[in-house]
């Protein structure tokens, strides 16, 4: 088979159903020069199944072992024949003109490494919910940004302005070597950051053609720390390159934030000390009252109270 010009990988994890709905956002597309990689890290029946009923020479089905998350990503991407590579989760969903609409942009400039768009919040159900879609849109720097070529994107980068599974980006510009295990959960914003160091353009099209669901078991809702470790992690790698100063403010409130939310997992697995010194931490970073309650928490409450934090 040729190469075709977007490899769009699909990780996925015992949700078939939802599954099904993102694959069938794809494959309806208006842009048919593709090739979707599915990499399921969980049940294998979920998949022969599916792919028993979504017949389509353009899907290559790939099971993992019982692998992370990132470690699914990854080896989705080892299998990209692409010119360009889009991430789309397993309970996510496109509309029809997501790739024909941000492509082109990547096609109209050889320097153009990434470019995105805003998109909706939904439900479990797959119901739009407004208000979160707008507030989510100001909070992460989407409202107001004009459609365009920015470059360099640094600034978008500290800002998370990108998600991941609203843009496409140039499989040449991301080095392999960059996506090391400390990485992550934290993948999505470190390739935006990656590209970003290039010194390449990222195109923003200022419509909402992406569908991102919020529900209990996705990555946002399980309070996992090693996500929030490795957040940590990475935000100070980033905080410690010469060209994000003029962005160090939006990172330490990244970071305080991370750190914060590291704090109260710990908290409320009763580890005292482990959660405090992530709580100081948040407090020196960004001082707040979430974060001074959760430093006297960490000395006062009682253990039976712990688990409620």
């Amino acid at each position: 088979m040729s190469e075709p010009c977007v490899s769009v990988l699909v990780p996925t994890h015992n949700r078939p159903q939802w599954l099904a709905e993102a694959l069938d956002s794809v494959l309806r597309g208006e842009f048919a020069d593709l090739e979707v990689v599915v990499s399921n890290n969980g049940r294998p029946e979920d998949t022969r199944e599916l792919a028993q009923a979504v017949r389509d020479p353009r899907i290559r089905w790939i099971e993992q072992d019982q692998t992370t998350a990132f470690q699914n990503f990854l080896a989705a991407l080892t299998q990209a024949r692409g010119k360009y590579v889009a991430i789309l989760h397993d309970d996510d969903r496109w509309q029809p003109r997501f790739l024909a609409a941000l492509v082109p942009a990547l096609e109209r400039r050889s320097d153009a490494v990434l470019a995105f768009t805003d998109h909706y919040r939904m439900d479990a159900d797959g119901g739009i919910d407004v208000a979160a879609t707008e507030s989510n849109s100001r909070r992460w720097g989407r409202t107001g940004l004009a459609r365009g070529y920015y470059q360099p994107f640094l600034e978008i980068a500290a800002r998370q302005t990108v998600a991941i599974t609203a843009c496409v980006f140039r499989r040449a510009s991301l080095s392999a070597s960059a996506l090391t295990p400390e990485v992550g959960s934290f993948y999505d914003i470190w390739i935006t950051y990656q590209l970003a160091c290039t010194g390449g353009a990222a195109f923003y099209q200022d419509e909402r053609l992406a569908l991102r669901r919020v529900h209990d078991s996705s990555a946002s809702a399980s309070h996992d720390l090693a996500g929030y470790v490795s957040a940590i992690r990475c935000r100070q790698r980033m905080i410690a390159d010469p060209r994000m100063e003029p962005h160090v403010g939006v990172l330490r409130e990244r970071l305080a934030r991370d750190h914060l939310s590291a704090g109260a997992v710990l908290l409320r697995r009763g580890s005292r000390f482990g959660a405090r010194n992530h709580l100081l931490t948040a407090a020196r970073l960004a001082p707040s009252w979430k974060a001074v309650a959760g430093v006297a928490a960490t000395w006062l409450a009682p253990t039976s109270m712990l688990p409620r934090l």
